[in-house]
C-alpha cells in the first residue's frame, strides 16, 4: 500500500456545504437533510472569467479553496488532480442544440468551457499556480482513478497534491444513459509526510479482484448520494475520518479490480 495524508477537506453537496457542517452530520450530531442549494460561486476566480464560467468551473474551484484553506497550505506548491464521470453536459447540451439550428449559432464562451480541463485551468489562472496538473475521466470510478493518480504523484514527487471530484446536474436529453440529480464537489489535500494538520493516514492500494464489503456503516441518505452521484463517493472516507473511525473503502474500479483504501485517524 501506498500512503498520503488527508489535511484538508472541501465539500458542497445537497445538505452538505463545507467541512465544518459535514462533520457534525457525519457523526449523527446533527440530522441530514437532502436539499439542494445554489451553485456556489468560486470567488477566487476573477471577476472577468467569473462572468463566464460554467457550473462545473464554479463548483470544482469553490471546495478546492476550501480544502486549500483548511489544510493551511499554499496552491502554489501543490500539484492537482480534477476528476468528472460526466464533466458539464449543461454545456454540451447547448453547443449541440446550437449546431441544430441553421446557423450554428455557437458561443466562444460555451466551446470555451466545453474542454474538459476547463476547471483545472480556472484553478491554475485563480492561484497562479504553475504546477502540474491531470483532469481525468473513468466513468463512474472516476473518484478511485482520480485518487490513485493523486497517490502516485504525491508519492513519486514528494509533494502535496490537490484532489478535486465534481459533478453537476443533467439536462434532461441525458437521463436515458445517466441522470444526475444534484450537484455534488468534493477536493481533498493530500500530503506525503505527516504534518499538524494531518485528520488521518490513507492507505491506497490496487486489488486484481472486485469488493464492495465496507468497513463502516453509513447513513441511507449518504448512500443514495453516492449512488446517485458518482463524486460522492469520497462520502465513505469522510464518515470514517469525521467518526476517526479504522477502516477499509473499497472503491469500485473496473469489473476486476477495486481501490482499496484503509483510514487511519491521527488524532
Amino acid at each position: 500500500m501506498t500512503t498520503v495524508y488527508l489535511d484538508g477537506i472541501g465539500i458542497e453537496a445537497p445538505g452538505l456545504s463545507g467541512w465544518e457542517n459535514t462533520v457534525a452530520i457525519l457523526r449523527g450530531n446533527n440530522s441530514y437533510y437532502f436539499e439542494k442549494a445554489p451553485r456556489p460561486t468560486a470567488t477566487l476566480i476573477p471577476e472577468n472569467e467569473r462572468r463566464r464560467a460554467c457550473d462545473t468551473v464554479h463548483l470544482a474551484v469553490h471546495v478546492a479553496e476550501q480544502a486549500v484553506n483548511h489544510a493551511q497550505a499554499d496552491p502554489h506548491a501543490l500539484t492537482s488532480v480534477f476528476g468528472s464521470f460526466r464533466g458539464d453536459l449543461k454545456v454540451i447540451h447547448h453547443l449541440c442544440s446550437s449546431l441544430a439550428l441553421p446557423d450554428r449559432p455557437v458561443s466562444p464562451t460555451q466551446f470555451h468551457n466545453s474542454v474538459f480541463n476547463s476547471p483545472a485551468a480556472h484553478w491554475s489562472i485563480a492561484t497562479q499556480s504553475m504546477g502540474p496538473s491531470t483532469s481525468l475521466c473513468h466513468a463512474e470510478s472516476s473518484f478511485a482513478a482520480a485518487l490513485l493518480s493523486a497517490v502516485a504523484c504525491s508519492a513519486s514527487e514528494n509533494q502535496g497534491v490537490l484532489l478535486v471530484v465534481y459533478d453537476v446536474e443533467s439536462p434532461k436529453p441525458f437521463h436515458k444513459q445517466h441522470a444526475i440529480d444534484f450537484n455534488c464537489g468534493i477536493a481533498l489535500v493530500l500530503m506525503p509526510v505527516k504534518t499538524a494538520n494531518s485528520l488521518a493516514q490513507l492507505s491506497v492500494q490496487l486489488r486484481p479482484h472486485k469488493s464492495t464489503e465496507m468497513d463502516i456503516e453509513l447513513n441511507p441518505d449518504l448512500k443514495k448520494l453516492i449512488k446517485n452521484n458518482p463524486s460522492a463517493q469520497p462520502l465513505a472516507i469522510l464518515s470514517a475520518v469525521a467518526k476517526k473511525e479504522k477502516c477499509e473503502i473499497p472503491l469500485p474500479f473496473s469489473d476486476t479490480s477495486t481501490v482499496a483504501v484503509e483510514v487511519q485517524p491521527c488524532n
